[in-house]
């Protein structure tokens, strides 16, 4: 390799044209592959190197929305109509709603007491 073949490459990998402008980008490309391939390097031929061809952003954004949605739906399913039956009644003779006793088994993996409960109606008065 001359001086003036680094000193081209040099230039190429800081992202500036060797002397003139490029017109031909897709001839320029070719022979860049070329001479990377001449030099034994393996040049990859796709242009979203490092892309899993995944999904897009916007794509993304809407599957978690989608994925959000279905949980929730099978969150506030309940299991059966005896037990929505009696967590509502227990819920009743607690002082809260169906929502916030179904919330407090969700979120804590226990079954609200009297204390318990009190705190929820005191935050609840609070907000």
């Amino acid at each position: 390799m001359s001086i003036a073949d680094i000193q081209a490459r040099a230039r190429s990998k800081a992202g500036q044209a060797a002397s003139r402008k490029s017109y031909f980008v897709a001839a320029d490309k070719a022979r860049k592959h070329a001479n990377l391939k001449a030099e034994g390097f393996v040049a990859p031929l796709s242009e979203w190197i490092g892309h899993n061809n995944g999904p897009s952003f916007f794509e993304y954004a809407l599957y978690v929305a989608y994925c959000w949605k279905e949980a929730y739906k099978k969150a506030w399913t309940p299991p059966s109509q005896e037990l929505a039956v009696r967590r509502a009644e227990k819920a009743e003779a607690l002082g809260l709603s169906y929502r916030e006793y179904a919330l407090e088994i969700m979120e804590r993996g226990r079954f609200p007491d009297e204390a318990l409960a009190r705190q929820i109606i005191a935050k609840r008065a609070m907000a």
